[in-house]
């Protein structure tokens, strides 16, 4: 099953991916009831392949790292699916960026694609709203922000 959502920010492709790549930037404009924090720095750098985010009870690692145009990230565990891979592209435009993210999984309990489905509908859609609000006015004190590198 693959989900869709596109959006476009007047936020550079690299403040889009620094937001999207650093962890507990997350909980900055996510809105999630827990915060998000590193479970593990990436095999190259910090935030790149093999970087593990947490976002309890969720555990997702970097699979593709290209800055400021291409993320992904597969679920460990913590979602009630099989094989979610998540891809968010990022495209320059003038000005700012055009954003599509796309979720693809597939149900691990029996008969719950519909509910997934609506879940996944309702969740990136809020996503490309949640993000560039977030981004069109990042405080300083953001972590997307404070990150070193990215």
């Amino acid at each position: 099953m693959v989900i869709q959502a596109t959006f476009t920010t007047t936020a550079t492709p690299e403040d889009v991916f620094r937001h999207l790549v650093v962890p507990e930037a997350w909980a900055a404009w996510g809105r999630f009831p827990t915060g998000a924090k590193q479970g593990r720095e990436g095999d190259t750098t910090r935030y790149g392949i093999g970087a593990v985010r947490v976002l309890w009870p969720v555990r997702e690692q970097t699979v593709v790292y290209e800055p400021s145009t291409h993320y992904a990230y597969v679920a460990l565990s913590g979602l009630p699916v099989r094989r979610y891979r998540g891809d968010v592209h990022l495209e320059a435009r003038d000005p700012g960026t055009h954003v599509r993210w796309l979720a693809e999984f597939e149900p691990l309990i029996p008969g719950t694609r519909p509910l997934l489905r609506l879940w996944y509908r309702l969740m990136l859609p809020a996503f490309a709203r949640w993000l560039p609000a977030h981004l069109e006015k990042c405080p300083p004190g953001c972590p997307a922000r404070r990150a070193a590198e990215f």
